[in-house]
């Protein structure tokens, strides 16, 4: 951080202005505090020498200063010199403090860290003051120009101020004093390609990026020409704007842009705010005063916010009344996000009721199991002609195995001396094996049918057992115990803390006691106005701000007023009275709910979500077991059918031939 300036600046009837430590940096310039800090205003002082005209613009600002400017923004009051004559260097403006910018109050993530307490009618109130800031405005004749996200800023009561005036454009009857910046994605349609913003700005043009403004405001930091584009070239957010591509809008179809997954629509707003909407962002939006102007959406706004109701799910929720249900609990289900932080309570459950939903829930049971053993085949015999080739075929194999004997004999007897003789009682014996015969094709049908058979019980039974089994119940059930357990932890922490913030009780009364002693009120006779300046200045400015630690190292003060200020501090400790039945401070309670509930809300919603399902998938369980089993049960009757078919080939006496040799060389092969 800078140091402080040390010479002291004039302001135009040539007061001294003496700076305190700088609060704020921008591109331009420093802001710093004025001294004595009692003063209501800061200064900003330029890094770089002023243009004429952007001196004389400052001054037409100061002369132009009214309390109506002054409330809604942090206007020039005073212009600042370096010296008595000498060009402007600076100017004064009110102090604007405990505000923040207004993108983190319609971001969800921002607005819960930054704004706790905000539902969505602080957001159409917060909508409602910007409209009453920019219709001031646009009253006294100035154009705002580069609207944007920025140089807006919000309190905790919604109220709105503008900041970074002094770009404003300024017209008199003799010149015009440009705004020369500007952001692409507030810029609007017939501007939005313009290389240099040095061009003469329209309160129309405020009005588009107003409409913006509201828009994000409405829709949780949603941009209206920010959608699913179904073109095939690149659509980027300025190209959108230019080509009036609004992706809320009922033209949308028309444009190839729809609003994105997890977004709600205009319809969650009277017909009359949605109205507003498709003038600012249609095509006759962008003629002389084509859309609407602050003071239309202020009218708006005031209407809504008188027909708004609160969620009879969720008292956190509150939403236009002429809809039939909250539309903020069906897109925090839909997209998991939660929007808005309840005031008293971390979760709007009772776990112990919800469990007992899952536990009404049956178990579906094992699975029915299907055995081929149950269905008795209809065993058909073989054709008479199929049965004699059969038995032909065995007396031929019969008759090679006892040539093959003989060989093998005469072999050992050394009868043979030429095995080349052999090869002719090879080829026959060959013929007598291999010469199918005309079971060969009922064998090989049957042993088709028996492998289709077989493949179809395959693939029906796991789908049986995948579709009718209960692994997924168990699998879900598992689930939902496991966040039972995340639910139940979360409170457990949050139940401590709460039993910790009431041990603690009287020392956090007693702070907030000390807080509200200001160092104004003590009445020290060594204790002047300048010193309690450096004390405030150095950031103790109550009661509670008084430590020795804090207080070592201050030049300004000895020993002894070092200690008559502790001892101050004591007198006023003991004036505090404790009172137990206050309970647990609000704010402290509402820090500790801010802090949990982000956690458990989720955890909460998978409960919920959880349970409906284990519902579903329990239905579906007992569904499918009536629906699949006469599929299953006739794929078994089939694969049953269809080995018993085969089954017969075993016990002819070519197969049981070929068993007893083939056993032999491989036990347990034909083994059933």
């Amino acid at each position: 951080m800078a140091s402080v300036p040390l010479k002291p600046f004039l302001d135009s009837s040539g007061t001294r202005i003496l700076l305190g430590k700088k609060i704020g940096s921008g591109g331009e310039g420093d802001v710093y505090e004025i001294l004595p800090l009692h003063q209501n205003l800061v200064a900003k002082i330029y890094h770089k020498p002023l243009e004429a005209h952007k001196q004389e613009k400052l001054l037409l600002m100061v002369r132009g200063c009214n309390d109506e400017l002054k409330s809604i923004s942090a206007w020039p009051t005073e212009v600042l010199r370096a010296r008595e004559g000498g060009p402007v260097v600076g100017f004064l403006m009110p102090k604007i403090s405990d505000y923040e910018p207004v993108h983190k109050v319609y971001g969800p993530t921002h607005r819960k860290e930054h704004f706790p307490h905000a539902d969505w009618r602080f957001l159409v109130r917060t909508a409602k003051n910007l409209a009453a800031a920019f219709f001031v405005i646009h009253k006294f004749g100035y154009v705002i120009g580069d609207v944007n996200e920025g140089n807006i800023l919000v309190n905790n009561e919604a109220c709105v101020r503008l900041i970074d005036c002094d770009s404003f454009q300024v017209r008199t009857n003799k010149r015009l004093y440009y705004c020369e910046v500007g952001v692409a994605q507030f810029t609007p349609p017939e501007i939005q390609n313009s290389k240099n913003f040095k061009m003469e700005r329209t309160a129309n043009h405020d009005n588009f990026g107003l409409s913006i403004l509201f828009f994000q405001l409405l829709f949780f930091g949603r941009h209206p020409f920010s959608g699913v584009y179904g073109g095939k070239e690149d659509m980027p957010l300025d190209k959108a704007i230019a080509e009036f591509r609004f992706a809320y809008g009922k033209n949308s179809p028309l444009k190839s842009i729809s609003p994105p997954p997890n977004s709600v629509g205009l319809s969650v707003v009277p017909h009359d705010v949605a109205g507003l909407f498709e003038r600012a962002f249609s095509e006759t939006g962008a003629s002389y005063s084509g859309r609407p102007i602050a003071g239309d959406w202020w009218d708006a706004f005031e209407s809504l916010e008188k027909r708004m109701r609160r969620c009879s799910a969720d008292s956190v929720h509150s939403y236009y009344s002429g809809l039939a249900t909250c539309p903020w609990c069906r897109l925090e289900e839909s997209s998991g996000l939660l929007l808005f932080l309840s005031a008293d309570r971390i979760t709007k459950i009772d776990l112990h009721r919800e469990w007992l939903k899952v536990e009404a829930i049956a178990s579906p049971g094992p699975i029915p199991h299907i055995s081929l053993g149950t269905f008795i085949p209809h065993l058909a015999p073989l054709a008479p002609d199929i049965k004699r080739s059969l038995d032909f075929r065995s007396f031929r194999q019969i008759a090679g195995i006892a040539i093959i004997a003989g060989c093998v004999v005469m072999a050992l007897g050394e009868m043979i001396t030429d095995y080349l003789m052999l090869l002719p009682v090879v080829i026959v014996v060959m013929a007598l094996f291999l010469y199918p015969g005309e079971a060969a094709d009922e064998k090989k049908k049957r042993l088709g049918n028996l492998t289709s058979a077989r493949y179809m019980w395959d693939l029906w039974n796991k789908k049986w057992i995948a579709e009718a089994g209960d692994s997924a119940f168990i699998t879900q059930l598992n689930q939902l115990r496991d966040l039972k357990r995340k639910y139940e932890s979360i409170d457990r922490e949050y139940r401590t803390s709460l039993l910790s913030l009431e041990r603690t009780m009287k020392e956090r009364q007693l702070k907030k006691f000390l807080e509200h002693c200001s160092i104004n009120t003590c009445t020290l006779p060594r204790l002047n106005t300048g010193l309690k300046n450096i004390l405030k200045s150095l950031g103790i400015e109550t009661a509670a701000d008084i430590t020795r630690n804090q207080l070592l190292g201050i030049p300004q003060l000895d020993n002894t007023l070092t200690n008559e200020l502790i001892a101050w501090r004591d007198k006023m400790e003991r004036n505090f009275l404790f009172d137990p039945t206050q309970g647990i401070d609000r704010s402290d309670l509402q820090t500790l709910i801010h802090k949990y509930q982000p956690m458990i809300k989720p955890v909460e919603r998978d409960l919920l979500t959880g349970t409906l399902k284990l519902h579903r998938i329990q239905e579906n369980i007992l569904k499918k077991r009536i629906t699949l089993r006469p599929a299953v049960e006739k794929r078994a009757r089939e694969l049953a059918q269809a080995e018993a078919d085969f089954e017969i080939f075993y016990h002819t006496p070519e197969e049981l031939i070929k068993q007893e040799i083939v056993g032999i060389f491989h036990p347990g092969k034909y083994s059933r």
